[in-house]
């Protein structure tokens, strides 16, 4: 139940986005991520801790809003307490990767509905799997998935180039989630 848009953001968008990024890393307002149990993310870096009280730069909000109108969630309410304007940035380097987990549901049970675009790929590794499928993905491609219901993980980063991944998307109401699973049940049928 992922949805991928190949070529989504042109390799000029991506290139920009990556800039800001690493930029972001610079100026720390993109920083290490917290510890969870057995799992230690620094070497991971996120916006998600330290954009408070902070915005974007503008051109960032301007490919929010172009993938929420071409996902047609702009009606929906941005994902709270992710970051900043619904907008959160990871910035993965040799060694790090993403446990498998599901985000939270909003404060009033709509779903996470996470519409994702790596802009910079790793050496190696760094590959996403969702409900443990392998989802095949390059730069540029937009892919989007209920990251509150689907389990997801992604393995390790290997060489000396960083994953940079953007996250945007909305609260979607939970009777989405599940019109999306039966539809996709039917054509599993067919």
């Amino acid at each position: 139940m992922v949805q991928i848009f190949k070529n989504f953001l042109t390799e000029e968008e991506c290139k920009i986005l990556t800039e800001i990024a690493i930029n972001g890393v610079q100026e720390k307002w993109i920083g290490p991520g917290l510890s969870r149990g057995k799992f230690n993310y620094q070497k991971r870096y996120t916006s998600r801790m330290y954009m408070y009280g902070k915005k974007y730069p503008s051109y960032v909000i301007g490919i929010s809003n172009k993938i929420r109108e071409f996902m047609n969630i702009d009606q929906y309410p941005l994902i709270i307490n992710h970051g900043s304007e619904g907008v959160v940035v990871s910035v993965t380097f040799n060694g790090g990767d993403v446990y498998e987990h599901c985000d939270p549901r909003s404060v009033d049970n709509l779903t996470t509905y996470r519409c994702n675009v790596m802009t910079q790929a790793p050496e190696d590794g760094g590959k996403l799997y969702v409900e443990d499928e392998l989802i095949d993905l390059k730069v540029g491609d937009l892919h989007c998935y209920y990251a509150s219901e689907q389990k997801h993980y992604v393995t390790e980063v290997e060489g000396n180039t960083s994953r940079v991944l953007w996250m945007f998307g909305a609260h979607r109401p939970l009777k989405d989630y599940y019109k999306m699973r039966s539809l996709q049940n039917k054509q599993n049928t067919l």
